[in-house]
């Protein structure tokens, strides 16, 4: 081998080197903690209190656009959290809630302005680079979109909301594949649209059991187990990301009660268990549902919840500046120092 033969393998083994230590970084990197803390500017009022227990600042929120917003374009959410300076996730609804339109409308190609012009609004106003959720939950029967009313109109409408919204000038989009945990009778993997349709593989994920599977008698750790090992629960969605080579997220998690089911409520091994789960896969990142709905309550930063709470705080946070809550005034520096 000559000089130069040695000079051009020695230069193509740094490259592949340098390729491959580029991506090991990048599929290793820790998972972005969110929150939900309410919409638009309602939850921007909130993020401050929420910083103050946590201890830090979360690296970014979720956030929901309703049908009629999506239909007029209204960017109040968008312009509040913009304004804040924060990261968001937007989950961005596929029919409205009075079913008055069919899957097949979409994937016709109806509303594609519709998307493009959000998809402009989301990039005039900074959030280019955002992560889009369209059609949430798609495998559960609780939203007008669920798939398994129509598993192959759900699926070219997915493509064409992508197309639509990767086409705006300046959008470097990010789609979120979303289903709902547990034990809905449509499989997801159903209405799978294409890998080249989706950049990351999401699953909600929350502390509860069915009121058939709840009666007040089960374990942390039982519940615990049968979350994990459900037809959509941590087992399936790993293994169906890592078949399609796709980073995992969490875009809703939580601990608490629910309105139709029972809850894990105060419990610090759920919150401890994701958070080790989190932190040894390839999680792009995750957000804890802090927030109290009618539907659903598992919100910790008002300490209701102490043992979840601090658990949260050893996971994510910053203990040493956590401020309890029900002590929190306006003289309290922010986490990170600013007042």
């Amino acid at each position: 081998m000559t000089a130069r033969s040695r000079q051009l393998v020695a230069l193509f083994l740094v490259s592949v080197l340098t390729t491959v230590s580029a991506c090991a970084t990048s599929r290793d990197a820790p998972a972005k903690f969110g929150v939900y803390l309410g919409a638009g500017c309602g939850g921007v009022k909130r993020l401050e209190s929420f910083e103050r227990w946590f201890g830090r600042e979360p690296d970014q929120v979720i956030e929901f656009i309703g049908w009629d917003v999506l239909k007029k374009g209204t960017t109040w959410g968008v312009r509040c959290w913009s304004n804040a300076g924060k990261k968001v996730v937007f989950s961005l609804p596929m029919l409205p809630e009075d079913r008055s339109i069919k899957l097949k409308d979409g994937a016709a190609g109806k509303f594609d302005a519709l998307f493009r012009n959000y998809g402009e609004q989301l990039v005039k106003h900074g959030f280019a680079e955002a992560v889009i959720r369209p059609g949430w939950e798609f495998n559960a029967d609780w939203y007008p979109w669920a798939a398994k009313h129509d598993p192959d109109a759900w699926i070219a409408y997915w493509r064409r909301i992508v197309t639509t919204m990767r086409s705006v000038p300046g959008a470097k989009f990010k789609f979120d594949w979303c289903a709902a945990g547990g034990w809905s009778a449509f499989r997801a993997e159903r209405a799978y649209p294409g890998d080249e349709y989706v950049d990351i593989i999401g699953l909600d994920f929350y502390n509860v059991l069915g009121p058939d599977r709840d009666k007040g008698d089960v374990t942390p750790e039982a519940r615990w187990a049968m979350r994990k090992a459900a037809p959509h629960g941590l087992d399936w969605h790993r293994s169906f990301a890592l078949a399609h080579d796709k980073p995992m997220s969490f875009p809703e998690w939580g601990t608490g009660t629910a309105r139709q089911a029972r809850g894990g409520d105060d419990d610090p091994y759920f919150v401890e268990q994701m958070a080790q789960w989190i932190k040894s896969n390839r999680v792009a990142y995750h957000n804890y549902w802090d927030f109290s709905a009618p539907i659903l309550d598992s919100k910790l930063s008002n300490g209701r919840r102490p043992a979840a709470g601090a658990a949260l705080i050893r996971a994510f946070g910053d203990a040493s500046k956590h401020v309890p809550a029900g002590t929190q005034n306006a003289s309290t520096p922010r986490a990170g120092g600013e007042s």
